[in-house]
């Protein structure tokens, strides 16, 4: 039998959270989940004002998400975390985590707002990416006026994100759901202006020959087109371009 002196007593008592949390993660790096979830658990409810408490719900919650396949579970462990330590290490995490769970797993665009809003308005995080995640919820709503708000605070609050090119890419194809066709291309012309490397810039300039086709400058479109190698659809880009070269041979013979 160990004995310890007081201090040492005191100590090893001290760091028994940890030792517990620690052998749980090795639980859960096994695969061994629900003997994870039950240490996890065990630890919370022995140690709840210990920090392992806080981190031990987290991962609970994360257990709940990905192994267990429950993102009710999971998004109501997460909402437990953020009252019950809301200075825990993993704040933005949770709240992103939730955001997710509401909007993708739940389906709830309504909530998601809500829950992408109270990140935006932190200060902290992802703050361009938080305020993509309004404007597609507003989207999924078939908002689209005030889908394309939020677009264009993006723009005007976050001009170097990467998030820019899919940005103009989705306020073009709202403007043109309006009927503003012309501002849609606009947006096109700037995608394929400042970011011609960019995986939109082919949809882009594809959606320009279109807008041409439809205006009868048939000779535009083909060449437009014909230039475009990355098009990520090329079935529908070679019957794009074998009709365009029909209908310029029938007008050019009269037959149109």
């Amino acid at each position: 039998m160990v004995v310890f002196g007081y201090p040492k007593w005191q100590e090893y008592r001290s760091a028994e959270p940890q030792r517990f949390l620690t052998q749980a993660i090795k639980l859960e790096s096994l695969g061994r989940t629900s003997e994870a979830l039950d240490s996890y658990q065990q630890i919370i409810a022995r140690f709840p004002k210990e920090l392992a408490a806080s981190e031990a719900l987290y991962r609970v919650a994360r257990l709940w998400h990905f192994d267990l396949q429950d993102p009710q579970q999971a998004l109501l462990t997460y909402l437990q975390l953020e009252r019950d330590y809301p200075d825990n290490n993993y704040i933005q995490q949770v709240g992103e985590a939730a955001a997710r769970i509401v909007k993708i797993d739940l389906g709830d665009d309504i909530q998601a707002i809500g829950y992408y809003q109270r990140l935006l308005d932190s200060d902290q995080g992802q703050s361009d990416q938080y305020l993509y995640e309004i404007a597609d919820s507003y989207f999924r709503l078939q908002n689209y006026p005030q889908s394309r708000i939020e677009l264009e605070n993006l723009l005007s609050a976050y001009p170097d994100s990467p998030l820019i090119p899919e940005v103009l890419h989705r306020k073009a194809t709202i403007l043109i759901l309006e009927n503003r066709t012309e501002e849609a291309n606009q947006d096109w012309q700037q995608l394929v202006d400042d970011y011609p490397d960019s995986r939109y810039a082919a949809r882009a300039r594809f959606n320009m020959a279109v807008l041409l086709e439809e205006r009868g400058e048939l000779e535009l479109a083909l060449e437009i087109y014909r230039n475009l190698e990355d098009y990520p659809q090329p079935l529908l880009l070679e019957q794009k371009i074998n009709h365009l070269t029909r209908r310029i041979h029938n007008r050019n013979e009269g037959l149109e």
